[in-house]
Parts: C-alpha cells; structure tokens; sequence
C-alpha cells in the first residue's frame, strides 16, 4: 500500500510540472516571449514585412544563417582594379549579415557629386520627424530653382506647384538637381549641424573650395547603413528614401551585374563631370543583403558604366555561389 501510494504521489507531481510548463509557456508565448530562440514575435515579423527594405536585426531576427569567406572576392575585386587601370577608384563592400567587409583602395575622398542627394532627403524627413517642417506642404517652383543639368522637374517651369515630399522623391529617383534646390530651401538651418545625418552617422569627409563634398566609398556606405538599420529617421521614414532608391531611374552601373532582375536594390549614382562616377546600394539578396559603393575615376560612359556592371556582378556572383 505504502509503494502504491508513494507511486502515484510521483505520477502526480510529474503531471503538474507538466502542467506549470504548459502554463508558463501559453503565458510567455501569449505575451512574445521566445523561449530561446532568436525568431521573432508574430507582432515583430508584420513590422519585419512592413518595412522590408530594413534590417531584419531590428526585428531580432538571427540574421546569420550564411556564413561566407570573402578572401576570394577580395582577390577578384584587386585583380579588376589592377588589369583595368581603376587605381585611382575605391570601392567598399559589406555582407550585411555578418559585417565582413572587403575595401579595395578605399582612403582617397572623390567627390560624391549627387550622392549627397541622400543626406539632403534624410535631413529633411528628419526635420519633420521633429515637427520643424510639414513635407506635404505645396510648394511653387522659383525661377533660380530650375536647372537642366540633372532631371525632368525643370520642364514644369516656374510656378509649377509640388508638395515637398514628392519633390524629395523625385529627387532620390531621377537625381533631379531642381527637386533638390527646392528641397534644400525648404529645409535650410532647420537642423543644427551637429544633428545632421552627415554629423551623426559620423562621417569623414572633405568640404572642397566649391562647397562640393569628397568622401570615400566606406564612410558613404555608412549613411546607407544607418538607412538600413534605421538609426538616424524613424522605421517609417528610413523605408520611405530606401523604397525611393529602389525605384531610382537608372538602371545601369551595379543594377546592370545582378542576373535576378526580382532583386531589388536601393540605390543612388553621382556623377562628377569627366573626374569620377559613382554608384551605391544596397543589394536585397534573401538572407544574403550587403552593400557596394564603387567610385570610378573618368567619365560618364559606356565604359565606365561596363566597369560599375563588372563589378557588381563579380560580387553578386560571389554571394550567390
């Protein structure tokens, strides 16, 4: 009788751990606790949807599941630069994921030209984040505005009407030098200059004699980094310019090395006269993102253009294999 007893005073005991496990599980999974795991929450994978062109660390997603040795396209990326005479250019790479980065020549500042066009968007969302501007304000084009160098907006001639918002679209897109005066005139000293995307992101950069800004590939890719994992504008605002840069106008130079035209890349190219060309993104591989910034020194031609798509899909062979 005694065995008898003391057998089912085991049995009953082992019943409710089960049961207080059961509970406390419900109640955890109930409020998204994950038990140790890194997966996210059913609420953090709809934000994780939601604003598809940031960082799925946001989200605590364990975003390492492929890990690549990069010394290979390292010595592909050297060996380009070398047989096709681009020592004066620099590019900078990095595998998302992980962090592991390959920088060819990457110390001399070239100047960005329109690459800047990108801090100016971010400075501007910014602002209205802090309730300094209203970006859906409407707003008419100025006669000193309109500037034929870059973009279509300059057709639509003085007094055409355009919310800020849509102009700094149009100016991620196209590049348009017109969206940006109008951008920049609207937005002018509403930051102080230590709240700058420029000076948060902290970049080392050259403020040349023109007022124009020379930078290196790596400190560029910073302010697509910090878009990526939204830590200057809020989620919202950070998906917003990326999914402009992933609709950009131009289609060649990197866009041109990815086979899988489905992959989307949120980018954004600057062109210095006959000095140097430019062209960085990010490149939204599945579980493989990673950022390219290439600046070539010459002109803007089919050439030049041909060495961007080289490559571009010299790497994008790489961490596809």
């Amino acid at each position: 009788m005694y065995i008898v007893k003391k057998y089912l005073l085991i049995v009953l005991g082992i019943a409710l751990c089960f049961i207080m496990a059961f509970a406390l599980y419900s109640i955890g999974k109930k409020n998204g606790v994950s038990f140790g795991t890194n997966k996210i929450t059913s609420e953090q994978s709809q934000k994780s949807e939601q604003y598809d062109l940031l960082s799925k660390r946001i989200f605590i997603e364990n975003p390492n599941d492929i890990r690549v040795n990069f010394s290979g396209l390292r010595n592909k990326l050297n060996n380009y630069f070398a047989n096709n005479n681009l020592a004066g250019g620099n590019l900078y790479f990095e595998y998302l994921p992980t962090g592991t980065s390959v920088r060819i020549s990457g110390d001399e500042h070239l100047v960005a030209a329109s690459l800047m066009k990108v801090p100016v968007a971010m400075n501007a969302y910014k602002a209205a984040e802090l309730g300094k501007i209203d970006l859906q304000k409407v707003v008419a084009l100025q006669p000193e505005w309109l500037d034929k160098d870059y973009g279509q907006l300059y057709k639509k001639g003085a007094g055409y009407k355009i919310s800020i918002e849509d102009a700094i679209n149009i100016m991620l897109k196209d590049s348009d030098n017109t969206a940006l005066k109008l951008v920049g005139a609207q937005t002018d000293g509403l930051l102080p200059k230590e709240e700058s995307s420029l000076n948060y992101v902290d970049i080392d950069l050259t403020v040349n004699d023109d007022s124009s800004i020379s930078l290196d590939s790596k400190n560029y890719s910073s302010l697509l980094k910090c878009l990526y994992f939204a830590c200057y504008n809020n989620l919202s605002d950070s998906q917003t310019i990326l999914d402009s840069l992933t609709n950009a106008s131009f289609k060649y130079r990197l866009i041109a090395g990815v086979t899988d035209k489905n992959i989307k890349v949120a980018h954004k190219i600057g062109t210095n006269s006959n000095n140097n060309q430019s062209d960085c993104g990010i490149f939204y591989v599945p579980k493989r993102n990673y950022v390219v910034c290439a600046m070539i020194p010459g002109n803007d031609s089919k050439e030049t253009n041909t060495h961007f798509a080289n490559i571009s899909k010299i790497i994008y062979d790489f961490v596809n294999q």
